[in-house]
């Protein structure tokens, strides 16, 4: 069990403590429990009053988000006059936000779900988003004082940033920085600080660091939230002002290579976004926070139902149950969102970097496995799936099938009167293969980021690991403009074929980028890194020397290259691929020669199957991953009369 992120588990509750929560009356709103947080001070035991309110009597209440830790690191708190073990971090949370002569409402799960009764759990769970929505604030603890001195950084990783914020002042002097309120817990009092001081500056190494950002239930928690407010080392920050500085701190040219990466924070802000705006689909919302973790898988699922607020979209109907294993949950999940979405885009994939342990079909995504991080100083999502659900994109991205539909009842259900025993297992898709993959190049594994803070030799060696890690990725593509320019001459660039009539090196940058080199879609960070891949390759040794330059040049003043636009978009952990045919593409890294290229009607983008051994008389096929395959994504090689039956399992 990884310890620090919300356990909805076993604990040992008075037993009078918790009473059946019903609906009193002919009242049939849903019933919650409030913590009355009674008064106190300094080394006082944290006491408390548990009672129970209708949700439709708008109760005046906030409520906590925070971490719950080891679920054996308890501290006990009284409540209702008898001892409660809580979590440690909840008990210090309380006591650090009770007021010293007056009482104060609030609502946490650990103390206000009866954590040993499942059915109370599935109902409360359900309520989440209405009980923070509901809420007048959300509290969201990161930490204490304690853990804050915990994140100490080197003299050298100080004096750099002191000497480079020094030196950025002046140029931050025309620009109109936000100005950050925060206010001091022992004090009593309030200061305001710029983004680029030295003091907020290292708060923010400490503060982006801790496991709370990390939490699947907190992107709910802050998304449907009015108002939240972060406590951190003694400090209180309100949500939208650590969000507006660090929107400005990603658009200034300084390198933030100290801070952790900004996509924990970017993605749960966005989907605040996403979810005032309305429409939203459960694969977008699952696919945008594959990120965030969580000791109890299911939850990788459940944490997320309720951002789903969809009035002009049909619902995906998921049961929340904690009897089902995991495995149940997400193919139960998966095929609600193929018969909602009436597409294929839930086989569309960023490539993971770890193999799952989930007894899954081959099609059923598994939500447990973190995506290959982009690892990027930029603010906003990635890597993302070829189809870019995470963007939740108004028109489909491409349209591979033409713009054709999936039909749900092409796969079997539980009332199928199939009696293979790997029905229940299978998806039955509507294809054929276009080709199959004759060559592949190796892996993009992108640029490693240096972080690290705590010691000079440890910063040094990240430092050198980055500096690696670039000239592998140059060999990369270095490698792929081989396959590329395969049968042809550089200095010819033939055109790949006659319906694109392209150069050879427009096909191959279309192929890397997905499209979007040069086009409306590109960002000037995309156009000047494939610009530098290119020149670093095409100066043979002399690249080694310039490659490194350019990644020092442009730390030095967080120009795109650091940006890493290609891994934290489409290509990280990704191949290039020729096929028999001789279309150029970029497919999982889990592919290779002899793969089938697939379309299938309600597909955006192509598949790569490979071929089972056939049970029952079927062929059967494994779902290796997607792929963008050049001068096919807009429908030019669909053939909907060439179409069969494919069984994917």
């Amino acid at each position: 069990m990884k310890p620090g992120f919300r356990r909805f588990g076993h604990q040992e509750p008075s037993s009078s403590l918790y009473q059946t929560l019903q609906p009193s009356g002919n009242c049939d709103s849903p019933v919650i429990r409030l913590l009355e947080l009674l008064p106190g001070r300094g080394t006082q035991p944290v006491t408390a009053r548990l009672r129970s309110i209708p949700l439709s009597s708008v109760p005046r209440y906030e409520a906590i988000s925070y971490c719950w830790g080891d679920p054996t690191d308890t501290k006990t708190v009284i409540c209702n006059g008898s001892p409660l073990p809580v979590p440690r971090r909840l008990e210090i949370a309380l006591r650090n936000m009770r007021h010293p002569t007056q009482s104060r409402d609030l609502w946490a799960d650990a103390i206000c779900i009866n954590q040993k009764d499942d059915k109370e759990k599935k109902v409360q769970v359900e309520l989440m988003r209405e009980i923070f929505a509901s809420a007048e604030r959300t509290l969201i603890w990161v930490g204490d004082k304690e853990e804050r001195r915990q994140h100490r950084i080197s003299i050298f990783a100080l004096m750099s940033i002191k000497i480079g914020l020094l030196m950025l002042r002046q140029r931050l002097k025309a620009l109109q920085s936000p100005e950050i309120p925060i206010f001091e817990f022992e004090r009593k009092e309030k200061r305001v600080v710029a983004p680029f001081s030295s003091d907020f500056y290292l708060e923010l190494i400490g503060l982006l660091r801790q496991p709370w950002f990390r939490r699947a239930w907190v992107v709910q928690e802050v998304a449907v939230s009015t108002h939240a407010t972060i406590f951190w080392g003694g400090r209180q920050y309100e949500w939208d002002d650590i969000v507006r500085a660090l929107k400005f701190m990603s658009e200034v040219d300084f390198p933030l290579a100290f801070i952790v990466t900004l996509e924990h924070v970017s993605a749960v802000e966005e989907e605040r976004k996403y979810y005032r705006g309305g429409a939203v689909k459960l694969l977008s919302v699952l696919s945008r926070h594959q990120r965030c973790e969580a000791t109890d898988l299911r939850d990788k699922v459940f944490s997320f139902l309720g951002l789903v607020k969809t009035p002009s979209i049909p619902r995906t109907q998921v049961n929340i149950t904690y009897e089902e294993k995991t495995e149940p949950i997400y193919t139960q999940t998966a095929r609600a969102m193929l018969d909602t979405d009436r597409n294929l885009d839930i086989l569309s994939r960023p490539p993971s970097t770890t193999i799952s342990e989930l007894n899954l079909p081959s099609w059923v995504p598994d939500w447990s496995l973190p995506p290959a991080s982009s690892l990027t100083y930029s603010w906003g999502h990635g890597p993302l799936s070829l189809t870019g659900v995470e963007l939740s994109p108004s028109t489909p991205r491409f349209c591979a099938s033409a713009n054709t539909a999936f039909t749900p009842s092409s796969f079997p259900t539980n009332g199928s009167s199939s009696s293979s025993s790997t029905s229940n297992r299978s998806l039955i898709i509507q294809g054929y293969v276009l080709d199959t993959i004759t060559e592949t190049g190796p892996i993009y594994q992108g640029i490693q980021i240096p972080t690290q803070v705590r010691s000079f030799p440890s910063i040094v060696q990240e430092w050198w690991k980055c500096i690696l890690s670039l000239l592998r990725a140059r060999k990369v593509f270095i490698a792929w403009q081989k396959i590329a320019y395969f049968n042809t001459t550089p200095q010819s660039r033939n055109p790949t074929c006659k319906s694109t009539k392209e150069t050879m090196r427009e096909a191959f940058l279309n192929t890397v980028s997905t499209s979007e080199a040069g086009t409306s879609s590109s960002t000037p960070a995309l156009d000047f890194e494939l610009y530098a891949w290119e020149k670093s390759a095409r100066i043979g040794i002399i690249g080694l020397p310039y490659s490194a330059w350019i990644l020092i040049s442009h730390f030095l003043s967080n120009k795109p290259f650091l940006v890493c636009e290609m891994q934290g978009r489409y290509s990280l952990r990704r191949r290039l691929v020729r096929t028999r045919g001789g279309y150029l593409g970029l497919a999982s890294a889990r592919v290779k020669s002899g793969d089938a290229v697939v379309l299938a009607a309600g597909g955006q983008v192509p598949l790569v199957l490979r071929r089972r051994l056939e049970l029952e008389g079927n062929e059967q096929w494994e779902l290796v991953g997607d792929a963008y395959v050049h001068s096919v994504m807009q429908g030019e090689a669909w053939e909907e009369k060439k179409c069969k039956s494919i069984i994917l399992t």
